[in-house]
């Protein structure tokens, strides 16, 4: 680790309360976190959010099984990797 790189992870320390606390207990892998049926709300580049479960992911994107606000089915989208621009889980 280089001197520099020690010296930005230190600011942003002092910004959250002075310590590092480190990962939480628990943090998903992203392997787990986008896992086939993992439920996940995505935020679009062209301004649509998505929440659904994951149905599977590559290279090129993801595929959701849609769920509408009231949780009900609303079909299947592929969003490439390069529309997507947050995903929450």
């Amino acid at each position: 680790m280089s001197e520099g790189s020690y010296g930005r992870r230190a600011e942003r320390s002092e910004h959250f309360g002075g310590e590092s606390q480190g990962l939480r207990e628990g943090s998903p892998k992203l392997t787990e976190a986008l896992g086939r049926g993992s439920f996940v709300a995505v935020s679009a580049r062209v301004g649509n959010d998505l929440s659904g479960y994951v149905c599977d992911r590559d290279d090129s994107g993801l595929l959701l099984d849609v769920r509408d606000p009231s949780g009900d089915p609303g079909g299947y989208e592929f969003l490439p990797w390069s529309s997507i621009e947050r995903v929450r889980v």
